[in-house]
């Protein structure tokens, strides 16, 4: 038997925790859980429970914190004189304790939040790796090899929890090594399987363009030894984790009667994206994406694959395919839709039966088959997960201003190609069709061109589309399946524009733009958002009915917030639903002329301030 080693050294491990001490502070104090005292000068300090600590750094007008990178120190009284004040905190285990007592988060939550956060450490200790690559990378390196270079989500701080995972399966299985993975080619049975595609792609064209013949020829010859015939049975791959950990018990009883039977591992080979179950086909590119349930508890949820929405998946895909064949904007814009064209669900022994079951429970087996971006890309361009917009390496330089650089745009040039090429089909979707998708880092790519963006591509259609519940004519020919979608009122809907786009990812942006680029304000950024949304509402006179009723560019929105979801509310219960956010008091919206102009005054008095103390 085979030990996984530990891969990291002291200075990875301490370097790791220091980031994530600045990160927990700043999303912490950003969700009001945690209160400051500012002693001037830049300077901060954090009482908790029993540790003290000083940081320098300043508050975005937004709200949100720039935590100076190597400023945090331990200043707890007891450790004054034994401790060189010159180090950075990075003993993570202490802060979170203090900071979970300070914060009077329960005993049960509190020890989870250690494990979850024990994983996470590990995780980002790998990032510091010297052999990584660097952020000139982007320009040469096929999108996939990129995703391997990213963080994980940049708001919730247990952002690499995979609660369930092994250290070898880490190894094995993180997105953050680009790890290569094989899966494992089953045959079910198909009174046990549902499979459902769009018109293009019933079954055997699937299996047609995922396998070259000799090797769909070996499976259906691995069947008639056994006496099977392959007509009667479904190909699906399984993920090594989940046919180890849950298939494997649970579905024994059909593994011995032949319903289930083990075929071969993949000639082809993958690697995982961000969100770890969806792996990407590097022996052959334009085949499809697999998503497959890998029932780890990793950011707010279990990483199933819920067999409700697997079913209805592939008619949504024919839907929205159809609004963007449909739609000269849509198609103007460039966007690209990634359908989740075909998918297998299988139905679950006892499970399936027990009412108010915990959704992991049913969540267990399928495969959701998504198309591959390379075929859409054109020559001479390139494509890379929008989380990668907020990556800086090692040495400190960001992925973003690599793309500026290479675009040979102003930076201000950049921001306004970027806004429009990402607003425009967002926006479209939501005002003429009353349709929402979740736009944050991980759910969007970026089609660039030498570094200037050319094209937004979206894709987690099913998990994270979302419609209005009024009555539009445009909905009329939403599918049957399509009823399984959320719906909410105009108002709560331009929450996933203001939440899933500016909150979860461009207030990341805006952070690494300003560092970069200290000429330019976070009014600059924020007001070159702005413009870009007013050029398209003056662009489509059609729609001013439609965009009053969302008012994207209304003073407020609600404040929502996620790391308050793991310490307060769900905590880490096993409940039959997914958990929701938690919604604080109403926060100014960075696109909204009030904001904009309330915010210029105040630049404009500190600025006023300044020059009189000079003077």
């Amino acid at each position: 038997m085979s030990f996984a080693q530990l891969q990291i050294n002291q200075q990875q491990w301490r370097a790791a925790g220091q980031r994530l001490i600045e990160m927990a502070i700043a999303e912490f104090l950003y969700e009001e859980i945690l209160q400051v005292e500012s002693l001037g000068q830049g300077l901060y300090q954090l009482q908790l429970a029993d540790r003290s600590y000083q940081f320098r750094g300043h508050r975005y007008l937004l709200g949100h914190w720039n935590i100076q990178s190597g400023s945090v120190r331990d200043v707890s009284q007891a450790d004054i004189n034994s401790l060189d004040m010159d180090q950075s905190a990075w003993n993570l285990h202490e802060f979170i304790v203090a900071a979970a007592q300070a914060a009077q988060v329960k005993p049960f939550t509190q020890a989870y939040l250690i494990k979850e956060m024990n994983n996470t450490w590990l995780a980002e200790a790998h990032l510091f790796d010297e052999k990584r690559l660097n952020s000139n990378a982007v320009l040469t390196q096929p999108h996939h090899q990129i995703e391997g270079m990213l963080r994980g989500h940049p708001w919730l701080i247990m952002s690499k929890g995979r609660m369930g995972f092994g250290y070898d399966d880490y190894l094995n299985a993180a997105p953050e090594l680009s790890p290569v993975v094989k899966v494992l080619w089953l045959a079910v049975h198909r009174d046990l399987a549902n499979y459902r595609s769009t018109q293009d792609w019933n079954a055997n064209t699937l299996y047609q363009h995922e396998f070259d013949a000799k090797e769909l020829q070996s499976f259906v010859q691995k069947l008639a030894q056994k006496g099977l015939n392959a007509q009667d049975y479904y190909l699906i791959p399984v993920h090594a984790w989940q046919w180890h950990q849950w298939l494997v018990a649970t579905y024994a009883n059909e593994i011995v009667d032949q319903k289930i039977v083990e075929l071969d591992i993949s000639s082809d080979s993958f690697v995982p994206m961000q969100s770890i179950r969806t792996l990407c086909n590097i022996s052959n590119p334009t085949r499809h994406y697999i998503k497959l349930p890998v029932s780890i508890f990793n950011t707010a949820v279990y990483r199933g694959l819920p067999s409700k929405r697997n079913l209805a998946a592939p008619a949504v895909t024919g839907w929205l395919k159809n609004i963007v064949a449909n739609d000269a904007d849509l198609q103007k814009s460039g966007v690209i839709f990634l359908g989740e064209i075909a998918t297998l669900t299988i139905h679950q022994p006892c499970f399936d039966r027990i009412d108010g079951v915990p959704y992991q429970f049913k969540e267990l087996f399928g495969c959701l088959w998504r198309e591959s971006v390379d075929p859409h890309i054109a020559a001479g361009q390139q494509v890379l997960s929008q989380a990668a917009l907020l990556h800086r390496d090692l040495a400190g330089r960001s992925i973003l201003q690599t793309l500026i650089d290479a675009s040979q745009l102003s930076p201000i040039a950049w921001l306004k190609q970027f806004a429009d090429v990402c607003l425009t089909p967002l926006l479209i979707c939501l005002y003429r069709y009353g349709l929402a998708f979740s736009p944050h880092g991980e759910n969007t790519m970026l089609v660039h061109e030498n570094g200037v963006p050319k094209a937004l591509v979206l894709k987690d259609f099913i998990d994270d589309v979302n419609l209005v519940d009024q009555d539009f004519p445009e909905l009329n020919d939403l599918p049957e399946e399509g009823s399984i979608l959320l719906r909410h009122s105009a108002l709560e809907l331009s929450h996933f524009i203001f939440t899933g786009l500016f909150m979860v990812h461009y207030r990341y942006i805006a952070n690494v733009f300003l560092q970069d680029f200290p000429q330019y304000s976070e009014l600059d950024f924020w007001q070159t958002i702005q413009d870009s949304i007013v050029r398209l509402h003056e662009a489509h006179p059609e729609l001013v009915d439609r965009i009053e009723q969302f008012s994207i560019l209304r003073p407020e929105f609600e404040k929502i917030c996620l790391n308050r979801v793991r310490l307060f509310t769900t905590s880490y219960n096993d409940e039959a639903e997914r958990p929701v956010p938690v919604f604080l008091d109403p926060m100014p919206n960075p696109v909204s002329e009030q904001t904009l102009a309330d915010w210029k005054h105040q630049l404009n008095t500190k600025s006023n301030h300044i020059q009189m103390a000079e003077g």
